[in-house]
């Protein structure tokens, strides 16, 4: 597990679910997800009563640690799974690979993102796209914050139980009308 292996922490799943009032798109709604802060709606720096947006602030949203990077899996809708990290100067990701296609996007800081054949330097502002099953790390340079974009989901994908980050719930997800009852 990526947690374990890379020494980040996310929020684990835990809890009842409970469903936000929103619009019906193909019998499926955008759901807040309980977290030891409470259901999404409440959690600092995230907006929206479960309807077409959601708002999610970054500033508020996050935090270091010292003990290595930390992670937080902001959405998993299916089409898309949007997870943020934040890392204190010299923290690293180690060499993993993932079944999406990945957009990496500096938020804050510098990091240095590497692949079997490139080494890529990235600071706030830039974005990098990576094919699936690509293996890569990421070194923060300085303090930096990144976020990640995997699309699809791995959800979505056979075998998801390789995924690394399969056991953070994310704040807010997609549910089918068989998933409420």
């Amino acid at each position: 597990m990526l947690s374990s292996m890379l020494g980040i922490e996310g929020k684990k799943s835990k809890g009842r679910r409970e469903r936000m009032n929103s619009s019906s798109v193909n019998s499926e709604k955008i759901e807040p997800v309980n977290s030891e802060e409470g259901v999404a709606g409440e959690v600092q720096g995230v907006q929206g009563d479960g309807g077409d947006i959601i708002l999610f602030d970054m500033r508020k949203l996050t935090r270091y640690r010292e003990e290595g990077p930390f992670v937080q899996v902001l959405s998993d809708i299916g089409a898309a799974r949007v997870v943020l990290f934040a890392f204190r100067a010299g923290q690293q990701l180690k060499a993993h690979r993932t079944s999406s296609q990945i957009l990496v996007q500096a938020l804050r800081g510098r990091i240095t993102f590497t692949t079997a054949g490139d080494s890529v330097k990235m600071q706030a502002g830039m974005i990098l796209q990576v094919e699936a099953n690509v293996p890569h790390s990421v070194l923060a340079q300085t303090d930096a914050v990144m976020l990640l974009t995997m699309l699809p989901s791995p959800t979505q994908h056979a075998g998801v139980e390789h995924e690394e980050l399969r056991d953070l719930t994310p704040l807010v997800r997609r549910i089918s009308d068989s998933e409420q009852a």
